[in-house]
């Protein structure tokens, strides 16, 4: 069979598709500032690597269910245990969502700059996008234009980020509960930097049925490498979710090590969101001394306006600091995102940026 042969058994959505991207030739000695990761794993994995000498049964495939875990994440995020589904991460978890709500040509609608797996996923699952774009510089959601094009009739789908990622900027909770008391559509408010914020939409799953929560252990429990995320929704939609993920899509290493972190590292958790929320403070002020730009933020990472963007993180990239370079991005010309990372890691970016400006 010819190379180019093969083309011809691609599905379409398959033909047009490109992979998720990432920053190539980072070597291992780089500090990443392009990953919104937190700077240090949990106090508690090293007792957790001991444990798992006495108690590893990783030939089994323990609780489908994920019963404790549900138990543990129920009590963090004060709701009933049958409102969580597990996922392989949150990226996992927007696969779900289109699997359960999407038939092909149903459209979804995002809000652009936003996470670009929300329509990389919805379109592998033969949705169709519909972007209402955030309001250029003040990163506002349209919400009136939302809910007009949430009526039409294909619409099943709503994506909220909040905080949003990549420009850091909330959605007030009176425009979120305007979004889901008026809109014909199933409304999913991510959360995945939500303990840099410090609010949430949870309090509404109690009011409507036609909203879900996404999170992530990524970001709040620095799990980014375990991949584990979860989705809260009405009872009944949580069903339904359970039906459609993977049995046991999740390790066992990976369930065990999120039960750890929410049993023994809690304080821990609130330690590192405090710091960092210190440092971004820190870090902003410092970035703008410099003449840069710096977005209001209330995450764990700063959208930056600065000239000559890409040449200025090719530079620093030699100096082993990796920044996200958005600039070359529809709504975010000229924009790079850092990390808020430790206060030493971030003195090292500060110092390098410097010598390069």
């Amino acid at each position: 069979m010819k190379k180019n042969d093969m083309q011809k058994y691609l599905s379409e959505v398959a033909k047009n598709t490109t992979p998720y991207q990432w920053e190539e030739g980072v070597s291992g000695k780089s500090l990443r500032f392009d990953t919104n990761t937190l700077p240090f794993p949990p106090e508690c994995v090293d007792d957790f690597l001991v444990n798992l000498e006495n108690n590893c049964p990783i030939n089994e495939y323990a609780d489908p269910a994920y019963t404790k875990l549900k138990q543990l994440i129920a009590k963090y995020e004060f709701v009933e245990s049958e409102m969580i589904t597990i996922t392989n991460s949150g990226d996992e978890a927007i696969d779900i969502l289109a699997k359960t709500f999407l038939d092909p040509g149903d459209c979804f609608i995002t809000a652009p700059p936003t996470y670009e797996m929300f329509s990389i996923q919805c379109e592998i699952n033969r949705g169709v996008m519909l972007p209402v774009p955030l309001k250029k510089e003040t990163w506002e959601v349209d919400s009136k234009e939302i809910i007009k094009k949430s009526r039409q009739p294909k619409v099943k789908l709503i994506f909220l980020v909040n905080p949003n990622n990549p420009t850091a900027s909330i959605i007030p909770e009176e425009t979120v509960e305007n979004i889901v008391n008026k809109s014909d559509a199933v409304v999913v408010v991510d959360e995945v930097y939500r303990e840099f914020y410090g609010k949430s939409a949870v309090p509404l799953l109690k009011k409507y049925k036609n909203l879900v929560i996404l999170r992530s252990f990524s970001k709040f429990a620095a799990l980014a490498g375990a991949r584990i995320g979860y989705l809260i929704a009405d009872k009944k939609l949580s069903e339904k979710f359970d039906a459609i993920r993977f049995p046991m899509g999740v390790s066992f290493l990976s369930y065990k090590l999120a039960e750890t972190v929410l049993e023994k590292n809690k304080s821990w958790i609130n330690q590192q969101v405090t710091m960092i929320i210190r440092e971004r403070e820190r870090l902003t002020k410092e970035l703008t001394k410099l003449g840069l730009y710096v977005y209001p933020s209330f995450a764990n990472f700063l959208l930056v306006k600065i000239a000559n963007a890409s040449i200025i993180c090719r530079k620093l990239k030699q100096k082993n600091i990796i920044l996200r370079d958005r600039s070359s991005k529809k709504y975010l010309e000229n924009c790079v995102r850092i990390t808020v990372r430790s206060p030493g890691e971030n003195d090292q970016l500060l110092k390098k940026l410097k010598e390069i400006l």
